[in-house]
């Protein structure tokens, strides 16, 4: 079994421009879609400029190190101005973006927001909170509401709860208001979902200060992609508090302060996340099965040598029971990765795609 696992991160230098206004990107990919992927980090490279990151990678048989281009930036609108296709069937866009490196301006703009959110595929998320009201003590939802609100508001898709308060009682639902992130990628995927927050809420009083009751509550999540099990964000904490004549409502209105902060702030990690990735690339789990392991080394050999148009780096994860694992760095989205797969092959081997789900991608050795 190959481990790997990044040692560190050097920045070597960094340009910076300061722009206003809009950048021509051009890009090139099997689909219009690559190509508009490319263009838009094409723009971002040229508007807001680029780190040069050095990286090294080790695995027990390896050590190796990478050089290349890191985009920051984000980009907040655009539009195609041209597109071709060759005879090579590649696809060459070019668009007029505006481009932005300061993130308060996508969180305050709906139609930047927008742009973030198709570029990822518009992923479902669903809300598992597990809330304490010692006021009232009874089981409650508030933060959970409050933040399905938030998310909608944004312009997010977020699965109904209606569905996800149909599976009460059932095991995994249970198991995964314990944080069990297993049990929840189940329930997520049962009900389409990609993105889950799991959470917990309490909610308290800090007792009577004259006829006033203040309220206290405190919040924490973490948000996981059910497919790969990956965190795109964390909050240890977020502590809301309010005075009130009610204890009751100090208590709601407290859970909601801290609900908002929670939100803001998962809202933030989750465009500076998919912001780099747009910008830069993303991380595509593939398992291989029917797999020995020569074709494991083949298919290794394969991504590494970057046969397919967008393949940044490659590397192998294990090979266990006939089941290949790797992970590759790619310039796109996965359905891009898949449909570069479909169109070239190892030498001597034929496989086909099986499934494309979120960043993972299945392939299958054909006998």
């Amino acid at each position: 079994m190959n481990r790997y696992f990044p040692l560190f991160f050097i920045i070597i230098y960094v340009t910076a421009y300061a722009w206003a206004g809009n950048i021509t990107g051009t890009g090139y990919g099997l689909t219009k879609e690559a190509a508009t992927e490319q263009a838009k980090r094409d723009a971002v490279e040229k508007g807001l400029g680029a780190y040069i990151v050095s990286e090294t990678i080790v695995t027990e048989t390896s050590l190796s190190d990478n050089i290349y281009s890191k985009a920051t930036g984000f980009v907040k609108s655009f539009s195609v101005t041209n597109e071709k296709q060759g005879p090579d069937s590649l696809w060459e866009i070019t668009i007029d973006a505006e481009v932005t490196e300061i993130l308060d301006e996508i969180m305050q703009d709906e139609a930047a927001m927008q742009t973030l959110l198709n570029s990822m595929n518009r992923p479902k998320i669903i809300f598992l909170i597990r809330e304490e009201n010692l006021i009232d003590n009874t089981s409650t939802d508030l933060a959970e509401t409050k933040l399905l609100s938030m998310f909608y508001e944004k312009g997010f898709d977020v699965v109904d709860r209606q569905l996800v308060a149909a599976l009460k009682g059932n095991q995994d639902y249970t198991q995964a208001l314990g944080g069990d992130v297993t049990a929840a990628s189940r329930i997520a995927n049962q009900l389409g979902a990609e993105v889950i927050v799991l959470g917990t809420a309490k909610i308290s009083s800090g007792g009577k200060f004259y006829n006033m009751y203040s309220g206290q509550a405190d919040i924490n999540g973490r948000i996981v992609r059910t497919d790969t099990g990956q965190i795109l964000a964390v909050v240890p904490n977020a502590h809301g508090k309010k005075p009130h004549i009610s204890e009751s409502t100090a208590g709601t209105e407290a859970v909601n302060i801290a609900a908002e902060i929670l939100g803001n702030d998962i809202i933030r990690q989750l465009i500076e996340k998919w912001s780099t990735q747009q910008s830069n690339f993303i991380k595509v789990y593939i398992v291989l099965k029917n797999a020995d392991f020569g074709s494991y080394m083949t298919f290794e050999s394969f991504f590494q040598a970057q046969t397919v148009s967008g393949i940044r780096n490659a590397y192998s994860k294990s090979f266990n029971d006939s089941v290949a694992e790797y992970e590759v760095e790619f310039e796109g989205k996965t359905k891009d990765l898949a449909m570069g797969l479909t169109r070239t092959s190892p030498d001597g081997i034929s496989f086909k795609v099986t499934g494309v789900s979120g960043n993972r991608i299945t392939l299958e050795i054909t006998k």
